[in-house]
């Protein structure tokens, strides 16, 4: 992709089409990751081993969310395409092995202090079982001993996604939460029976080493070599921003550079990002402690809300995350440049757009709540357990309302990040981990699991409104009035959907019974029809997000011309 991005008449449609393919491959990955989740249920069940599968699945996915994959991309991509922006490409790598050195070394030692103290964590994670259910904590310390290590494995994918979307190479990326997803499922299929849960967490180490060893080709065949450039979008076309135009004589960036301005930018980066970019991820963390306390379902509340968090990520990930994935190195490569009008078009466009697609959802799981949740884990061992049905029925509910607002604050947060003013979300993901504890701790006696996934929605919704205020002085403004036109037009375009799907399903469930067939007609039609009424209203607002969405559509269905091609191939 050329370097001078936004004079280029085909830089739009390059991240039109990345994004388009980003969320095709994600919603292919969301898709397994839910079959994934649906199988436990089927082959094992929703009772006390699930639960604590879930508390011992919790700790190293928070790890790894904060100081592993998300974080550590996200604190090393603006630096690194800052440098190829630059064409300083040597230093670049040079940054890049240096972090993936104090990376290993860092997050081998969080590995090994969390298989070693893995039952301490799950006492403090689980107080109400501490003195009840010591067969769960038991079982709980076990299951986290096997998965601890994805945390230094996923740490170094991390690093390797990072440069592969610094040269605008999505796919193999996007292509690996596939490949996790698809092990695991095999694994609990032919194992989960005789093995129960600790073959589904060996599932998880496996389907880990499997995704970072996926990218590693790519990444090779992108790395500094002496007077040459690697790493072209086509077979014709060559990024400037592989070429090495630095003295031939100059020595290799493979050796440590601790002492580097560029690696201490990324150190100073991610403290603040291990915060902010977590937040959702702590606000869900916090809730599967405080659920331990609920009374009545102690030991089976945390899997009814991560169960429910599961669905609730669906969206977020198949539209919020792809278009998040893809503007994230073009904003940073405007905050190097100090493009600030191109800065503000871009992210103006991917929050009208999140917004566009994820409002739809957030009212599918509210008017639909029970009927997805039936839908989509009523099978096997949970047939017949209304108790686990409502409670994650529930969660899922109050989960919604937060989230369009959860999403948009992915690409606020790396906005700060690529005008390295990371320490403001900080400060913002600080406030509102403290807002979000005591609300569930106001709220989980009286409301249950649906107490604590609403105080996580209204923490979300807080936390946009400030960032977007904090974020205008520093760019020039944020298009506030044109981000909110938009909402509100997409907020008046869900009456219609939520009216047509709920009669849809209400009428069809009514004729057809609760077999599963029956199910399966009533929902989907149900979605389709709310889906239609959604986009005629949309038409009628005559809202633009919505001709973006169907000229993506139009231009993936002919081939694309020079100026469309994106880097999507998986590289050899």
């Amino acid at each position: 992709m050329d370097n001078d991005t936004n004079s280029d008449p085909g830089y739009k449609r390059r991240l039109a089409l990345a994004a388009a393919f980003l969320m095709a491959a994600t919603a292919g990955s969301r898709i397994l990751g839910l079959i994934r989740e649906i199988l436990p249920g089927i082959y094992l069940g929703m009772g006390a081993d699930m639960g604590a599968f879930t508390q011992a699945i919790k700790v190293p996915n928070l790890v790894r969310t904060l100081l592993a994959d998300t974080a550590l991309s996200a604190a090393f991509i603006p630096v690194f395409s800052a440098l190829l922006e630059r064409e300083r490409r040597r230093e670049a790598w040079q940054v890049a092995f240096t972090v993936t050195v104090a990376a290993t070394a860092a997050l081998g030692v969080v590995t090994v202090l969390g298989v070693v103290f893995a039952p301490a964590i799950i006492k403090v994670v689980s107080p109400g079982w501490v003195s009840d259910f010591p067969d769960s904590v038991e079982m709980a310390a076990s299951y986290m001993r096997i998965m601890f290590p994805t945390v230094l494995v996923t740490g170094l994918a991390g690093i390797l996604m990072g440069i592969l979307n610094s040269y605008n190479h999505f796919s193999t990326p996007a292509l690996a939460p596939i490949v996790w997803n698809i092990i695991i499922i095999v694994v609990i299929v032919l194992f989960a029976k005789q093995y129960g849960f600790e073959a589904i967490a060996w599932g998880f180490m496996l389907g880990t080493v499997a995704e970072l060893l996926l990218q590693v080709p790519p990444v090779w065949k992108r790395r500094w070599r002496r007077g040459v450039g690697l790493g072209t979008v086509d077979s014709q076309a060559v990024d400037a921003r592989t070429v090495d135009t630095r003295p031939v004589d100059e020595p290799s960036p493979w050796r440590l550079a601790l002492r580097s301005p560029e690696v201490r930018q990324v150190g100073i980066l991610l403290g603040p990002v291990i915060l902010s970019l977590g937040i959702v991820n702590f606000n869900s963390f916090i809730g599967t402690v405080v659920a331990t306390l609920i009374p009545g379902m102690r030991e089976v509340a945390p899997a009814y809300i991560d169960k429910a968090f599961r669905l609730f990520q669906l969206p977020q990930g198949m539209f919020a995350i792809a278009i998040g994935t893809v503007l994230f190195p073009a904003l940073s490569r405007h905050g190097a440049a100090k493009r600030m009008v191109e800065f503000r078009d871009d992210l103006s466009l991917g929050i009208r757009q999140i917004f566009f697609v994820t409002l739809p959802f957030a009212a599918f799981f509210s008017v639909l709540a029970k009927p997805t949740i039936r839908l989509v884990y009523e099978y096997g061992k949970v047939v017949g357990d209304e108790t686990a049905i409502s409670g994650m029925s529930t969660a899922l509910l109050f989960f919604s309302v937060g989230m369009a607002f959860v999403s948009v604050n992915t690409l606020l947060n790396r906005a700060f990040y690529s005008i390295r003013k990371s320490w403001v979300p900080l400060i913002m993901g600080g406030a509102n981990l403290a807002v979000n504890a005591a609300l569930m701790l106001l709220l989980y006696k009286p409301m249950g699991v649906g107490g604590i996934t609403l105080a996580t929605s209204v923490v979300s919704i807080i936390n946009f409104f400030g960032l977007m205020v904090l974020l205008g002085p520093r760019i020039g403004g944020v298009d506030a009035r044109r981000v909110a036109w938009s909402a509100g037009r997409a907020i008046i375009a869900l009456i219609p959907l939520s009216g047509v799907a709920y009669g849809v399903w209400y009428g069809l469930d009514t004729a057809l019974g609760q077999g599963l067939w029956q199910k399966i007609v009533s929902v989907v039609v149900a979605y389709i029809a709310g889906g239609a009424a959604y986009i005629l209203a949309a038409w009628a607002l005559r809202m633009p997000e919505l001709h973006d969405v169907v000229s993506i559509i139009r231009r993936r269905r002919r081939p694309a011309s020079t100026d469309e091609v994106i880097d999507t191939t998986p590289g050899e």
